[in-house]
């Protein structure tokens, strides 16, 4: 169905509309209106996702300031569904102060500390614990599943290269931790904020109980990479919630793995519409490769 069609399903008397364009899987608008309140019409790309975002969204109502679902309409044989969703106050985070480093380490903990019996996802029949209970056989698939996309676009010396240094960089990792809430796309296009303060977290449709080792490289990226006391701001704030994470042990190996399955990502869905995230990204590679001189492109 189009925005068009959704609007008119869930009878929404809609003043203006403006696409989310840091939404980069499922299709997000702004709607403004007639009444005077800002909702958000979510279709996602697919129906796992939608199931994925329900289960998160209603699981962590209580727990973390999270959007609420006003309206929902279900997955079918013809649609992937959709939800309207509750604006929150505030909007995306560009610049960030140790302060609000400080809140966002408190927000991420209090995710943390929600924790299950399992690593799993909420599926349609509600939460489904993996069938295999090694975190590191869920990580690996994820990766596996990108290979193919990431041979097509990598030359043979540079592909060999990456995964020889992924599996060492694997074999320092510590071990996983117990299944906690991770939301695997922690950045600040999905953190609000209004005024210096932290208003809430959005987008849980990639969200699984799993470790806590994976959930901070977007963070790395958009945030502790940027000025280098706005990590030990970050951490200060988490451990207010909970015990911190050995963030600098995790990140040698996720800022390698993040890289190439954003490439692989970019070539499943496209490279003629995501070329500027498979560039980022390539280059993030050769990057790390150097770190380790394993190779050199020439």
């Amino acid at each position: 169905m189009t925005r068009e069609e959704w609007i008119q399903s869930f009878d929404l008397d809609v003043a203006d509309i403006f696409s989310v364009t840091d939404s980069y899987s499922s299709d997000v608008d702004r709607l403004v209106l007639r009444d005077g309140r800002t909702v958000f019409l979510k279709r996602p790309y697919t129906a796992d996702k939608w199931y994925r975002e329900h289960g998160w969204l209603t699981y962590l109502a209580s727990r973390v300031a999270v959007p609420k679902i006003l309206m929902e309409a279900q997955p079918t044989g013809q649609t992937t569904g959709a939800f309207v969703l509750e604006a929150l106050s505030g909007s995306t985070i560009e610049t960030v102060t140790p302060a609000l480093a400080a809140q966002i380490g408190q927000l991420h903990a209090t995710l943390h500390t929600c924790t299950s019996e399992a690593y799993g996802d909420f599926e349609e029949k509600g939460f489904t614990a993996f069938t295999s209970q090694d975190w590191r056989v869920f990580r690996n698939a994820k990766m596996t599943s990108f290979e193919p996309a990431i041979q097509q676009v990598l030359s043979p010396a540079l592909y060999q290269a990456a995964f020889t240094e992924l599996k060492r960089r694997e074999r320092e990792l510590p071990e996983p931790s117990r299944p906690v809430a991770v939301h695997l796309d922690f950045r600040l296009g999905n953190l609000l904020a209004d005024g210096g303060n932290l208003t809430g977290l959005i987008d849980f449709e990639t969200s699984r109980f799993g470790a806590t080792e994976i959930d901070f490289t977007k963070l790395d990226r958009d945030v502790f990479q940027s000025e280098s006391g706005l990590l030990d701001a970050y951490q200060k704030g988490y451990g207010q919630v909970r015990t911190p994470e050995p963030i600098e042990v995790y990140l040698p190996y996720y800022r390698l793995f993040e890289a190439l399955t954003g490439i692989g990502w970019c070539v499943q869905r496209g490279l003629e519409h995501h070329q500027q995230f498979f560039n980022h990204n390539y280059a993030r590679v050769l990057v790390e490769l150097e770190r380790t001189s394993i190779f050199e492109e020439r």
